[in-house]
């Protein structure tokens, strides 16, 4: 037979469905208006809940904006780390971080609005969120390439910070300015999970390439490709 439920858990589910409605009322508000626009009147109403329950559960509208952020960046905080602890090699370590991110992009398209917001504005609110978060993370993948360097697994020659920003980059940059990318190159911005994978395959191909080593590449054969002659063209050679 299956017991019923105890009568402390549906307070508990109650409260974690308020805290769930007042967070998506409140990520869209922050998406729209930025933080110094959004209003708790308007997110406690869009969630059909008083505004005390927001202070509440949040304290206030910093806290609040703090749950929303926190809220899409834990499970990629969780995922990065697991990645780092998991793949010792490029190839893995790439596929993992592009594809994680892409799918954060996809998923989070209110977050991304939230942040354009804030670092245009300029607010404080969101850049120490992701330098508490998200930081340690990028430091621990820098110093993973280092030691990839080291064991000359990828070339050397290029500073791990650089490599960690161009990944971040071509994964990111179609969604953040998708109107622009979509206007220069339609249909360029992934729509569905094959343009997607597509666009996964591609910058872990473009970056392993890249990064591995290859001394015939990076060290140019000097007869075959001899230094510019300082002698004047003549026509008749």
């Amino acid at each position: 037979m299956t017991r019923a439920p105890s009568a402390p858990d549906k307070p508990r589910r109650d409260s974690a469905a308020t805290q769930k409605r007042l967070l998506d009322a409140a990520e869209n508000e922050f998406a729209v208006r930025g933080f110094a626009g959004a209003r708790l009147r308007d997110i406690a109403a869009a969630a059909s809940v008083q505004v005390t329950l927001i202070h509440h559960y949040f304290e206030d509208k910093r806290g609040l904006y703090r749950a929303v952020v926190e809220r899409a960046l834990l499970p990629t905080q969780e995922a990065s780390w697991s990645l780092i602890r998991e793949h010792h090699d490029l190839e893995p370590l790439a596929r993992g971080f592009v594809r994680m991110l892409t799918s954060y992009y996809v998923k989070h398209k209110n977050v991304l609005a939230i942040a354009r917001h804030e670092l245009v504005a300029g607010s404080d609110v969101l850049r120490d969120i992701l330098r508490e978060r998200l930081s340690p993370v990028a430091s621990a993948a820098i110093d993973a390439l280092r030691d990839m360097q080291r064991k000359g697994s990828i070339r050397d020659d290029i500073d791990p910070s650089d490599i960690v920003v161009m990944a971040i980059s071509m994964a990111a940059y179609p969604f953040v300015e998708a109107p622009l990318i979509d206007a220069v190159v339609p249909g360029a911005v992934p729509g569905d999970g094959r343009s997607l994978s597509r666009r996964e395959d591609a910058i872990v191909l473009v970056l392993v390439r890249a990064l591995r080593p290859d001394p015939a590449a990076l060290r140019p054969d000097p007869a075959a490709h001899p230094p510019r002659s300082a002698a004047p063209f003549d026509p008749a050679d």
